[in-house]
């Protein structure tokens, strides 16, 4: 008898580990957030984005590429492990000249973000930057990661550049990650 109770308790521990642990990654632009740097980067310059000149000053484990997301002209910021060269998180950032033309794109991506995960999967909240400017903040809490859809100011005039982020993390790779980083610790 506590054999039995034993293999059922087994069982039950392995499939609630299972259930904790998504299926597939994350994706942004279609592109699994997994893999290394360089599948990825193959991935998404047959997309058509480029490496960006910005790339060389950035730290290693950050790459930036110039191109397209949702159909609006991105920067496109892909973090990667500088150990495992392992993928695991990818951001858009769209400029805008003009508060009311970044929240009018906001507004834009957040019905097709509602549309495509669902809002039953979002929380939002307002938010005040450094530059004393009140936006919408939006977080997608999904299965395999978080996607946040966030607005940055340049300055304390409503006539500044803004950038609007939209930024994903895979949940498995993202947990990879900072665990690698705390084992320098």
């Amino acid at each position: 008898m506590r054999k039995v109770a034993f293999i059922i308790i087994a069982c039950l521990m392995v499939v609630i580990a299972q259930a904790q642990e998504p299926k597939e990654h994350l994706k942004f632009m279609g592109i699994e957030l997994n893999g290394s740097i360089s599948d990825f980067q193959t991935k998404l310059q047959t997309k058509g984005l480029t490496v960006s000149p910005l790339s060389k000053q950035q730290p290693t484990g950050v790459r930036i590429f110039d191109g397209t997301f949702s159909g609006e002209d991105a920067q496109i910021v892909v973090w990667y492990n500088p150990r495992t060269k392992e993928v695991y998180r990818a951001k858009a950032v769209i400029s805008r000249y003009g508060k009311d033309l970044v929240e009018q794109l906001q507004r834009s991506m957040e019905r097709k973000l509602d549309t495509k995960y669902g809002t039953e999967y979002k929380q939002s909240e307002e938010v005040e930057d450094d530059h004393l400017q009140k936006f919408m903040q939006h977080s997608y809490l999904v299965d395999n990661g978080t996607i946040d859809l966030f607005i940055v100011s340049t300055g304390y005039s409503a006539q500044n550049n803004f950038f609007l982020h939209v930024d994903y993390k895979d949940m498995v790779n993202f947990k990879k990650n900072t665990q690698d980083e705390m084992d320098d610790l």
